[in-house]
């Protein structure tokens, strides 16, 4: 379009009555506000796939880590039997020497 059919365009716009002119900028309206949902939409599906990617990043680094801490806690359970073990040993042995002495 060039800028005579444009001014063409306006010179029509303002000659015609004010119903029609109200009808086209109502028109108007209405197409920028469907862009304007539509852009929107699109950016709100973009961050749900993100944050549903992010979800399962963290999904999976918790999950190790659980599976982390329970290998953890089944070692330490272990150490500490053995030292409980190790400990009544010694208590054993601490009692044999005493009564060796006296």
């Amino acid at each position: 379009m060039s800028a005579s059919e444009i001014v063409k365009m306006v010179d029509h716009a303002a000659a015609m009555n004010d119903r029609w002119l109200f009808l086209a900028a109502f028109c108007l309206l209405l197409v920028l506000c469907g862009l304007v949902i539509h852009w929107l939409v699109q950016h709100l599906q973009g961050l749900l796939a993100e944050n549903k990617a992010s979800h399962e990043t963290h999904r999976a680094a918790m999950d190790r880590m659980v599976n982390t801490q329970n290998e953890t806690a089944l070692k330490l359970a272990v150490c500490i039997e053995r030292n409980s073990l190790a400990l009544q040993d010694n208590s054993f042995e601490l009692r044999r020497f005493k009564e060796a002495k006296a």
